[in-house]
């Protein structure tokens, strides 16, 4: 559905995706697994990486052939090698969380990352009191593309599914909105493709943030 048409006046709700979605994670994903996984006696590169990502890591380590009993020592190492990062927003990021936050709708971040990394990514960010909930890897025992971090997420907001947006970069990310019975809104630039994310259909699929904010905005 093209970004004219697309029905967005009846949300109460936008949640995001942090890593690729409102952060430009791709390439420090990158040099963190290629690191994590050189450690660990497996090669990384940059076709591997974007045939086998997923944002459950564990899904990714299981890709890669990484033995289960390794897979608490890679996110060890995760952790260790992505504090040396530093994240940036990704184009119109500030923008998007502005519109929806000044439109009145209740904001919300729904990722698959550590809560300990997410909220000193946020705190670096300034964003760490721009979400009405923060739902992290962990908070229920499901991982995406399982609609459950996003229905957790609503509860939370006290906002119905069908009054919400779900903004996400991955395949996984529109599989979880569908799932959970919000509004899907795919954005390219992050880890999935254009294809990929065609061919995942999301109700509205944007060339930047800044195409969200406009819409939230109007």
């Amino acid at each position: 559905m093209s970004p004219a048409h697309a029905p967005l006046s009846h949300l109460r709700a936008v949640l995001f995706d942090l890593d690729g979605t409102l952060i430009d994670a791709v390439e420090s994903h990158y040099r963190v697994f290629a690191r994590v996984l050189a450690a660990l006696g497996v090669p990384l590169d940059r076709t591997i990486f974007s045939r086998h990502y997923s944002p459950d890591w564990y899904q990714f380590y299981a890709r890669m052939g990484i033995p289960q009993h390794q897979w608490q020592e890679a996110d060890r190492l995760w952790l260790r090698y992505y504090a040396a990062e530093v994240p940036a927003r990704q184009e119109g990021a500030d923008e998007a969380l502005a519109a929806a936050r000044s439109s009145g709708r209740a904001v919300g971040l729904v990722t698959a990352g550590d809560r300990d990394r997410v909220q000193h990514d946020l705190q670096r960010l300034g964003w760490a009191q721009m979400f009405g909930v923060v739902v992290c890897a962990g908070d229920v025992p499901q991982r995406k593309p399982h609609p459950a971090p996003l229905v957790h997420g609503l509860l939370r907001l006290q906002v119905p599914p069908a009054a919400a947006a779900y903004v996400g970069d991955t395949v996984e990310d529109v599989e979880m909105g569908r799932a959970a019975g919000v509004t899907t809104l795919a954005v390219l630039g992050g880890f999935s493709s254009r294809e990929s994310l065609e061919a995942a259909r999301p109700v509205m699929l944007l060339d930047s943030l800044k195409d969200l904010a406009a819409l939230l905005a109007g």
